[in-house]
């Protein structure tokens, strides 16, 4: 029998390639299908059937398209993020967006607030998993009820990204795992992580790197 953490860390190689896959292969239908919803749409712009009800439809379709063409090129950069830009303001919307349904499912409110475009000193290889593990977390912090509130902001020479995790019922043991996974990949992602877990229950993370101004 095999190694369990080999085999693992191997499945895992094999999910960034099928994942890659994934978000590649999937662009084509989606834009196959813009191409024909971008022909209807010029065909009921015509005079003689402005006003039909099929047009809202097509506004619809456009619509629905279009969130899962972004979900898809955020999958897509989350599995292979060796090309991309040391972006934080990029990673925590990237974040937010792949783990919405993990919040809804966990009953807990997830925003934030800050620029969608802030480069740091950092290694595009670990910064987006690092910002996962934070922001999962926070959800596992406050499951059951919880609200997550992170803040993005340069300040000075350093970028800090704040997660405020209140209220809820909670799994610790659950959250701790991805803390733990967190404070692992801060050193790679040249990031100061600062943890605190007060013992009324919640969280507070703290992510800063270094800001070229």
């Amino acid at each position: 029998m095999g190694n369990p953490a080999a085999v693992s860390a191997e499945r895992a190689l094999l999910l960034e390639k099928a994942a890659a896959a994934l978000a590649h292969e999937g662009k084509n239908p989606l834009h196959n299908m813009v191409l024909h919803l971008q022909l209807m749409a010029e065909k009921l712009a015509a005079p003689s059937v402005q006003g039909s009800p099929i047009e809202k439809h097509v506004a619809a379709l456009r619509d629905g398209i279009g969130r899962v063409d972004h979900l898809l090129k955020a999958f897509g950069e989350f599995a292979a993020p060796e090309h991309l830009p040391a972006d934080v303001g990029a990673a925590v919307s990237r974040a937010e967006q792949l783990l919405a349904y993990e919040a809804r499912r966990a009953g807990v409110h997830v925003q934030h607030h800050g620029p969608p475009a802030l480069l740091v000193r950092s290694d595009s290889r670990y910064l987006g998993d690092l910002v996962a593990h934070a922001f999962v977390a926070c959800i596992e912090f406050t499951r059951e009820g919880g609200h997550v509130d992170g803040v993005l902001e340069p300040r000075g020479a350093v970028a800090v990204l704040e997660l405020r995790a209140e209220g809820g019922l909670g799994s610790r043991e659950h959250a701790l795992l991805h803390v733990e996974a967190a404070r692992s990949l801060a050193p790679d992602a040249a990031c100061e992580l600062s943890v605190e877990t007060p013992a009324a229950g919640g969280a507070r993370l703290s992510l800063s790197f270094l800001h070229p101004r």
